[in-house]
C-alpha cells in the first residue's frame, strides 16, 4: 500500500466492505468517513488509478452506471496492510 495515497487507500477499503458499490455509493460512503464533500475530479481519477493498478476491476451496472469491485490483489494487499498495522498497533 506504500504506492497509494491514503484517499485511495480508504477506497480500496470501502469498495473492499460492499458487493460491486457504485461510484456514487463510494462517494457517499467516503463523504460520511471524511465529514466534507468529495467532488468527481477528485474521486474518480483516483479509482482509475485503483484500476490501473489492478486492485479494482471496473464493470457497468448499466448505460450510466459503473461498478467497483475488488481484486484478488487488492484484497491481499489490504491483508498485508492489515498484519503491518498489528505490528504496530496493538488494540
Amino acid at each position: 500500500m506504500h504506492d497509494l495515497t491514503g484517499f485511495q487507500r480508504d477506497l480500496l477499503y470501502v469498495i473492499s466492505g460492499a458487493d460491486r458499490p457504485s461510484g456514487q455509493t463510494v462517494k457517499d460512503e467516503v463523504e460520511k468517513y471524511y465529514s466534507s464533500e468529495i467532488n468527481h475530479g477528485r474521486l474518480y481519477p483516483n479509482l482509475d488509478t485503483l484500476v490501473n493498478k489492478e486492485l479494482v476491476e471496473k464493470g457497468q451496472l448499466d448505460r450510466r452506471t459503473n461498478y467497483y469491485a475488488i481484486t484478488d490483489a487488492g484484497t491481499q494487499r489490504i491483508e498485508e496492510r492489515r498484519e503491518w498495522e498489528e505490528q504496530y498497533v496493538d488494540m
